[in-house]
């Protein structure tokens, strides 16, 4: 009898430990769960209240809808990177779409094939190699910083960025990927469509134009989460839509050229537009700090005075000087003056027209709420809570995560 009560001890030790593997795999104990998330690039928080956005409307009710926030600058690589590794540009280096890296003595700009590939551009450490450290396989349909080996990895599934690939062929890819073998399927996917910010920057955040793209991309929302309901794990899928800025319309009385009031060779390097980051020559810097006090529309400081608010400055990489324009503003620095753009952004993050959107809806959100303004910084903190992961350093607040959480 006693040998009987031996192996039937020794059977349930082995019951409990099995168990305990299961529920402790390396994708812990939501590895059944999966987490989606989409960025409509420059969509504006306000933008639901002037087009008709059904779809958006009905993911308020189910779900949860926050103002949130962008970090400084309000602009698109700095911002993606930062919701994918839950720093600051401050933090992570990647502290502007265009910049110069003195540790690298390399310059890097969005439109330089190169630059983007270069994991040396990019500290932190991306959601996605938080998830796959931990067996939690993840995909990437364009995000910025997917393209590059950070700390020697990429997503599981990952694609080079190409502006002809259709929107809906994007969302057919994430719904395809939902139903691949439980072997290779991955349970974070994250996407991007770069609308409505290209049209947000000729026709003005305002115009019909505008609302016409909002429209169809609500449209799209529509036949994504039509088909995503037919899928067999789709209960267990927390979707989250959401941007990295705003825009803001830019007035010609205000514009700015720098040239009227510097002499170009006296800086090693400019990049202009919004914000503006100047690399004095050692011997100009004070010289062109006080001349640039006397430039209207602007504000200027030394990077080691940015405002705090801002938290932007202490990384090598930024300017020696560091110009915010007034919102509406366009600022450049060249001899023949021509902006860009009928609308931009890149300004004070805390700025209304800056605000981007964030929805959510699935199992661990809550239902018909919504939530004060939050930093989009939480983006990461929130995909670990939703995944079970154990977060690397990052600048989230567990209290903000939480006001979205059932």
């Amino acid at each position: 009898m006693k040998r009987i009560s031996f192996i039937r001890f020794c059977l349930g030790l082995f019951a409990i430990a099995l168990s305990y593997a299961c529920t402790h795999s390396p994708q812990g104990p939501y590895s059944d769960r999966y987490v989606v998330v989409l960025s409509l690039d420059g969509f504006r928080s306000d933008y639901p209240e002037k087009a008709y956005t059904p779809t958006l409307d009905s993911l308020e009710q189910v779900g949860v809808r926050a103002a949130f926030r962008p970090c400084f600058p309000s602009v698109t690589f700095s911002n993606h990177y930062s919701m994918a590794t839950g720093l600051h540009p401050d933090h992570h280096g990647l502290v502007n779409n265009f910049f110069y890296a003195e540790d690298l003595d390399k310059i890097y700009t969005i439109g330089n094939r190169e630059a983007v590939a270069n994991p040396d551009f990019y500290g932190g450490e991306p959601i996605w190699n938080t998830a796959q450290k931990q067996g939690v396989k993840a995909a990437s349909f364009f995000w910025v910083g997917s393209e590059t080996p950070v700390q020697g990895m990429q997503p599981s599934i990952w694609k080079p960025f190409d502006s002809k690939v259709p929107f809906k062929n994007r969302a057919d890819s994430v719904l395809a990927w939902l139903q691949l073998p439980e072997e290779t399927r991955p349970h974070l996917i994250m996407w991007y469509i770069e609308e409505p910010d290209a049209i947000g920057h000729r026709a003005t955040p305002d115009s019909s134009a505008t609302m016409a793209v909002v429209e169809e991309l609500d449209q799209l929302l529509g036949y994504f989460f039509a088909e995503a309901r037919k899928l067999d794990n789709f209960k267990k899928i927390d979707f989250i839509v959401l941007s990295d800025h705003g825009m803001a319309t830019y007035y010609p009385e205000n514009y700015v050229n720098l040239n009227d009031y510097l002499p170009r060779d006296s800086f090693d390097f400019v990049f202009d537009g919004v914000p503006t980051l100047l690399y004095t020559k050692e011997s100009y810097r004070e010289t062109a700090y006080e001349i640039l006090q006397t430039v209207p529309h602007i504000k200027a400081y030394k990077k080691e005075e940015v405002p705090e608010k801002f938290i932007y400055g202490k990384h090598p990489r930024v300017g020696d000087l560091v110009v915010i324009p007034d919102i509406g503003t366009y600022v450049q620095f060249r001899p023949e003056s021509r902006p860009r753009y009928a609308a931009t952004h890149g300004y004070d993050n805390f700025e209304p027209t800056m605000e981007a959107i964030f929805y959510a809806t699935g199992p661990s959100f809550k239902k018909n709420a919504r939530v004060p303004a939050i930093g989009n910084v939480n983006l990461y903190l929130l995909i670990c809570q939703l995944l079970n992961l154990e977060p690397a350093p990052n600048d989230g607040s567990p209290e903000d995560v939480q006001l979205l959480l059932k």
